[in-house]
């Protein structure tokens, strides 16, 4: 039985690199398993988020993992029903603390300055096959079949 969400907080999920790049590129492990997410999330009609620093990430891991069309394409029409996270300056100095108490997790900033906007947000739905957002606490779909 698929699992309702009861609340707005439950339908609003923030979209990692990782799985920008598992819905684009084909050879992607994680391509199939995306795909599927995708068409639950729409199903849902989840609200999904992200920041301009995974769009920076997204646009330079596509231009090295496909080619720089697919990383211009990204950009043209990629973030269709995405809204933006604004970042803030304190994000960006809590992501770094993070970081540098942290140090037996290989936090990406990035990474970082997504958990700290997500939780600003009240958010813990993450689309990321990026397995440092379950070691930060927050629900993914990895090892999940019926996630979100």
């Amino acid at each position: 039985m698929e699992r309702v969400p009861r609340s707005i907080n439950e339908r609003r999920v923030f979209i990692d690199t990782s799985a920008f790049l598992a819905h684009i590129d084909r050879n992607d492990g994680s391509y199939i398993e995306a795909g599927a997410i995708v068409d639950r999330l729409i199903k849902g009609r989840y609200r999904l988020f992200t920041t301009v620093y995974v769009v920076v990430e997204t646009h330079a891991s596509l231009m090295r993992a496909i080619n720089p069309s697919a990383a211009r394409q990204f950009l043209a029409s990629g973030l269709g029903g995405i809204s933006l996270l604004r970042t803030s300056i304190e994000d960006e100095e809590q992501a770094k603390a993070l970081i540098l108490q942290r140090t037996d997790k290989s936090y990406s900033f990035c990474d970082a300055i997504s958990f700290g906007v997500m939780q600003r947000s009240g958010m813990y739905l993450a689309f990321a096959f990026d397995d440092h957002f379950r070691q930060f606490g927050l629900s993914t779909p990895i090892g999940s079949a019926d996630w979100p």
